[in-house]
């Protein structure tokens, strides 16, 4: 009876141990594993708001390339504007210097003799003068462009402007104020009262497309731009 009191108390004991000692380890675990997970949420934590960090970072960097992808294209539409303007007025010159053909509204006349008296330079240049003093843009005879340095003068039978030989009949083509034009020829003791006199056939006509060539071989070899 004794023998089995104290090995029942033994047994119990024995349980009672590895209840206990059971109970401990599984204390311990948890309380490894509840370590483990706080580190990992306080690590996923901290990534979080590193890689939020970054985001803002990256936020701002692309703002900052986007202003200057803007400042870029502003600065290029203004180039291309200053472009655009610079070759307007490079246009512009070569128009005013007569090395652009030309088109637009304007009179065609053609003079030639009907009687005993040639038309001559003074003839032509009395004409062209005329039509300069209307306000004319562009002028040509026998599609010789008038230019500023463009001679008008005799040379044997012919009339020679910028250097090469015109024969009649000779057709003088004028851009500018039609009616303007024809008044100023048409001013008493004028131009075509003169060439009336000369017995002068002259034919004017209004066009609204005259077409005018750009001046040929204009020699500038030996000039020099000046600085201002």
């Amino acid at each position: 009876m004794k023998t089995f009191k104290v090995v029942s108390l033994t047994l119990v004991c024995l349980l009672l141990g590895i209840t206990i000692a059971w109970q401990f380890n599984s204390v311990k675990t948890n309380q490894i594993l509840a370590q483990y997970e706080k580190e990992d949420i306080n690590e996923l934590i901290e990534q979080l708001l590193q890689e939020k960090n970054n985001n803002e970072n990256l936020k701002a960097r692309l703002q900052e390339l986007q202003r200057e992808v803007d400042a870029f294209q502003n600065d290029e539409n203004t180039d291309k504007q200053y472009i655009q303007e610079l070759k307007q007025s490079v246009l512009n010159a070569r128009i005013m210097a007569g090395l652009e053909t030309v088109k637009g509204e304007g009179l065609v006349i053609t003079v030639k003799s009907g009687g005993l008296i040639e038309v001559e330079d003074r003839h032509i240049e009395e004409l062209v003068n005329e039509l300069k003093a209307s306000d004319v843009q562009a002028i040509s005879v026998n599609d010789e462009r008038i230019v500023a340095m463009s001679e008008i003068r005799n040379a044997g039978g012919y009339i020679m402007i910028n250097a090469r030989q015109l024969v009649p009949p000779y057709t003088i083509k004028a851009i500018g104020d039609a009616e303007k034009m024809k008044n100023s020829l048409n001013l008493l003791a004028g131009v075509l009262d003169k060439f009336e006199y000369y017995e002068f056939e002259v034919d004017i006509r209004e066009e609204k497309n005259v077409i005018i060539p750009a001046v040929r071989d204009v020699p500038i070899d030996m000039l020099t731009p000046v600085e201002q």
